[in-house]
């Protein structure tokens, strides 16, 4: 999240709308939420349905809502711009340099015991998937310059049929047979980004009445967290029941798409002119969630900084997890921010150059006689 033609926000003044800006922050706030839930260690009994417990599910649901968002957000900007080799190298240099930091902090204070086979890991993050959103991300964006070119040959209707094919296949028949029908998460991430790009392409943007939609999204929410309380429930006695109960959270589900999909396009709707807070805060967005989603950290802040689980049945669970995410997210706002002005900014030149040169020697090697044969 550099820029916004990648998931987070440094880019040319045009494509600095404060609406998605804001739109990020809030996406990155939800799965905050949704990690201190996932990995606090909560573990309560399915015999009982209590405020806490159904608090701690709620707290769930903004997770893949969140990460739908960010890549709808990025189709939107990249359908109609390129991969450039220095907004690549930029991205992967953020994603190496806190795998690399944390692997060396946590291996220096003994908390992980340092191999040979995790420091391959850190070195090479996004091969080995230490951040699954960040690898495949970073993918789907080598993967953008081919898939704008398909998807701009493609005549209106067959895009619409496109997307309607991948939608049934790849979120109605997961929802109602639970089977993923071939897909993954980078296919997932290609059919949104498609849709975005859809969106982009051919849907007149009138900003005005995106309040309907952000309600619709508020709605949809409700309405899917009422799903869970019924599988609480039913599942004091069909234990099965309790087991599933987040079942519709699922980030390929009707629900979670959809919401996410409301929410888009109600901010899109949402003319909030330039704010340069909101503007700086989204520029950190993809730092926060590299900071507090690294393998080591993660376990760390929520089991021994926070403690989550020891509030299992304490009253004050619920300010208490608002005042731990408002925490994260604002420490690692700060951190990602001095990544970026105080170290950052020493290299981006570099990276430019280095752009240049690496697309030279693509012109030249493309240009060799071997590939006149093909």
């Amino acid at each position: 999240m550099t820029d916004n033609t990648s998931v987070s926000a440094k880019a040319p003044a045009v494509l600095r709308q404060s609406n998605i800006e804001l739109l990020r922050i809030i996406a990155m706030v939800m799965i905050i939420a949704h990690h201190f839930s996932f990995h606090g260690g909560f573990d309560f009994p399915s015999e009982a349905v209590t405020f806490n417990r159904l608090w701690v599910q709620f707290l769930l649901i903004g997770g893949k809502i969140g990460v739908n968002i960010f890549v709808l957000i990025s189709g939107y900007f990249m359908i109609s711009s390129t991969a450039k080799i220095n907004k690549i190298i930029k991205l992967w240099l953020q994603i190496i340099t806190y795998s690399v930091l944390f692997f060396a902090i946590f291996t220096a204070i003994s908390v992980v015991p340092f191999s040979f086979k995790a420091a391959l890991k850190a070195l090479f993050p996004i091969t080995f998937s230490n951040w699954w959103f960040a690898s495949t991300y970073f993918v789907m964006y080598l993967l953008s310059p081919y898939v704008n070119k398909l998807l701009h040959n493609l005549s209106k209707k067959s895009y619409q049929r496109l997307l309607v094919l991948l939608a049934i296949l790849w979120s109605v028949i997961p929802t109602f047979l639970t089977v993923p029908m071939q897909s993954n998460s980078l296919l997932w991430f290609v059919f949104l980004y498609a849709l975005a790009g859809y969106i982009r392409l051919y849907v007149p943007l009138r900003t005005i009445g995106g309040g309907k939609y952000t309600a619709s999204a508020a709605a949809l929410m409700l309405l899917t967290f009422s799903s869970v309380i019924v599988f609480d429930i039913l599942g004091t006695k069909y234990e099965a029941f309790a087991y599933h109960s987040t079942y519709l959270y699922a980030m390929q589900r009707i629900p979670a798409f959809i919401t996410a999909l409301l929410l888009f396009i109600g901010f899109l709707k949402t003319d909030i002119g330039c704010k340069k807070t909101i503007n700086i805060l989204s520029s950190a967005t993809f730092g926060v969630y590299l900071i507090h989603e690294n393998q080591y950290v993660a376990a760390f802040i929520w089991r021994n900084i926070f403690h989550n689980a020891t509030y299992s049945n304490r009253a004050i669970l619920l300010p208490y997890s608002i005042a731990a995410i408002v925490i994260v997210y604002a420490v690692c706002t700060a951190i990602e921010l001095v990544r970026i002005y105080g170290l950052e900014k020493h290299y981006i030149k570099s990276i430019y150059k280095l752009s240049v040169k690496i697309e030279q020697l693509k012109e030249r090697f493309f240009s060799l006689k071997i590939f006149e044969k093909f």
